[in-house]
């Protein structure tokens, strides 16, 4: 029994020091990936469909999205694999992407809205 609560201190212990080893040294924080990720979602949504506007999103390379966030690929790319392999932060990281993801299209649907009423008013005056 005592043989079986050590080893399992040391594979414990082990794990703990693993860990700090696979953390990569310019690791984003949760906040930075948020954000990295949020604009991703963004431009590819915007690949989706054609729009007459002049932001046209579709013609954002990826390169000025990491001098945008100040990163590499190779950062993001080890920053996204060392969360992947922790579920509990990756999720963590998406649960707060979806926060800004939901206020972002609330926040878009209530100008679209108030811009409706708008015209609307406008039409009832001309009417």
């Amino acid at each position: 029994m005592k043989k079986t609560i050590v080893v399992l201190v040391l594979v414990m212990l082990f794990s703990c020091i693993n860990n700090e080893r696979n953390t990569p040294k310019n690791l984003m924080t949760e906040d930075q990936m948020v954000d990295f990720l949020l604009d991703i979602n963004i431009i590819n949504s915007s690949r989706a469909f054609r729009n007459k506007s002049e932001l046209n999103y579709y013609n954002i390379k990826d390169s000025l999205l990491f001098k945008k966030h100040k990163i590499d690929s190779t950062i993001f790319s080890e920053s996204n694999f060392y969360y992947a392999s922790n579920p509990k932060l990756y999720l963590n990281i998406y649960s707060k992407l979806e926060t800004k993801l939901k206020s972002l299209k609330d926040s878009l649907s209530k100008d679209l809205e108030e811009k409706t009423k708008i015209r609307n008013d406008s039409l009832k005056k001309i009417n």
